[in-house]
């Protein structure tokens, strides 16, 4: 073999990056499968949109807010998943996952380290940002919206620089991102905080501050705003979106909408990635523009504030932090390295490593035996066996059942059997208000299973509310194993 054609077979350093973050994806696939209960919800919402023809306005699932007026913020990302999921299993939603996951932080590499001519210190700094928000890694909406925000956020920077881009595709892009997912908001706030930027330039240095651009940030923020209602919610998911984030109970029971505890170990590389920033804003010698100030500085605050934004603030950190590494360049050693990978790379064209890697990957997990056993709901994560049992052995009348297990209980047993609440249904915290009185029995609870007349329950196994149904008020063990019981009154 030629050595130049030799040359040319072999991978570049953004190839290398794409397939590492689509294999340690595939890895913790798992992982995410089970990290919470909202996944099935959306495979079933998905399923509803698709087999109904219509968008799910009104609760349908869970029981005490039946037909009540609901907001499907992410209904398209729902219908994708459920497509992949009848098409592929958990093996295709997992290897889909990996594709979003891999192809976001490849594209922010990709354009930094184009604009900045480097690569190694580009790639630790889109590495470091990735492994941050490996936290927030689960099979749910948010990795498109991972994925969107890269693509707006390398749009709206393009927009900024004064660079030609046709206006049109931003509302064209917020109107499909405001039907996939309610964090289209944060591509809201990407140009407001560029758009705000710029007039703070404009009056710091009005010489340098072109009054083009600030026309296209200001029209693409005004155009991109109107354009995000036109959804089967309207104006709705802002609404929801807000009112949750500001209900202070709900907000107190999630974990996620808790505030990060930096002496846990995997919140760790989210506080270096913090105290690198000090650094290397500190060591810059030219400022960065108010709008990227105002972007790291927003998203960096929502981050501290609720550990569920990290995923937002690893996509946008190492985009706005790139602007520091330009005195990388005053190290003989990099420079070297750097043209070396120059040269090398120049020789190299198309995606052959990445296509490959997909292709064969993902054929592999969906089709292999032993994969497809990997890539399962697990039974000590969700009550597998007892929906099995419930599945040859259905009960009637109104069931009380495990939050997390919510979605899961309703993807497989609905329409037949309603849940007693899901871990997404509820927005305003009624409904979770008395699920905590039930399993913690504090005083009424006994009155809310009257209130709702719950005939049957599906709980853990071990929880006090199973012992006393049991042995105080005699309800029946109709199946148990080690992570679930059903019981009878």
């Amino acid at each position: 073999m030629k050595p130049h054609l030799a040359l040319r077979l072999l991978p570049r350093l953004q190839d290398i990056f794409f397939i590492s973050i689509f294999i340690a994806t595939l890895l913790l696939g798992e992982r995410m499968l089970n990290l919470d209960g909202d996944f099935s919800r959306h495979l079933l919402t998905g399923k509803y949109v698709l087999e109904t023809r219509t968008f799910l306005t009104v609760e349908k699932f869970i029981y005490p807010y039946l037909n009540q007026p609901y907001i499907s913020h992410e209904w398209l990302a729902d219908v994708l998943f459920y497509i992949t999921y009848s098409k592929a299993g958990l093996a295709g939603i997992t290897a889909m996952s990996a594709f979003l996951m891999a192809s976001t932080f490849s594209l922010l590499y990709i354009k930094i380290s184009n604009r900045l001519g480097l690569r190694i210190p580009v790639l630790i700094l889109v590495a470091w940002g990735a492994l941050a928000t490996s936290l927030n890694w689960a099979t749910r909406p948010h990795l498109f919206s991972m994925l969107m925000l890269a693509i707006w956020l390398i749009w709206t920077d393009d927009l900024r620089r004064g660079e030609k881009i046709p206006l049109w595709q931003f509302p064209v892009f917020m109107l499909v991102w405001s039907n996939v997912h309610g964090e289209f908001i944060a591509g809201i706030l990407v140009s407001l905080a560029y758009s705000v930027g710029w007039v703070i330039d404009y009056f710091l240095e009005p010489e340098n501050a072109s009054l083009t651009v600030g026309r296209n940030l200001w029209l693409t923020l005004v155009l991109s705003i109107l354009a995000s209602p036109i959804n089967p919610g309207g104006i709705g998911p802002w609404l929801s979106i807000m009112g949750f984030v500001n209900n202070q109970y709900l907000m107190s029971r999630m974990l996620e909408a808790n505030a990060p505890n930096f002496q846990t170990p995997e919140l760790r590389i989210l506080f270096g990635l913090l105290i690198l920033s000090v650094f290397l804003l500190a060591i810059k010698k030219e400022k960065l523009s108010a709008g990227q100030g105002l972007l790291l500085a927003g998203f960096s605050a929502m981050s501290l504030i609720a550990i569920r934004n990290i995923h937002l603030y690893g996509v946008v950190a190492p985009f706005v932090l790139a602007e520091t590494l330009g005195a990388a360049k005053n190290f003989r050693l990099i420079v070297r390295l750097e043209c070396t990978l120059q040269n090398i790379e120049s020789q190299i064209t198309g995606v052959f490593w990445p296509v490959i890697t997909v292709i064969l990957l993902s054929t592999f997990v969906i089709t292999n035996h032993t994969a497809q056993k990997f890539y399962q709901f697990s039974p000590t994560a969700f009550p597998v066996r007892a929906v099995e049992w419930l599945e040859k052995t259905p009960q009637q009348g109104k069931m009380f059942n495990e939050l997390n297990w919510g979605g899961y209980l309703a993807f497989h047993l609905w329409p037949e059997q309603l849940t007693f609440i899901d871990s997404m249904a509820d927005t305003t915290g009624k409904i979770t208000r008395q699920y905590e009185t039930v399993v913690t029995l504090k005083d009424g609870w006994q009155d809310i299973f009257k209130k709702h007349n719950i005939e049957w329950a599906l709980i853990e196994s071990s929880s006090p509310l199973a012992q006393i149904l049991e042995t105080k008020y005699h309800w029946r063990v109709l199946y148990q194993d080690d992570t679930a019981v059903i019981l009878r009154k």
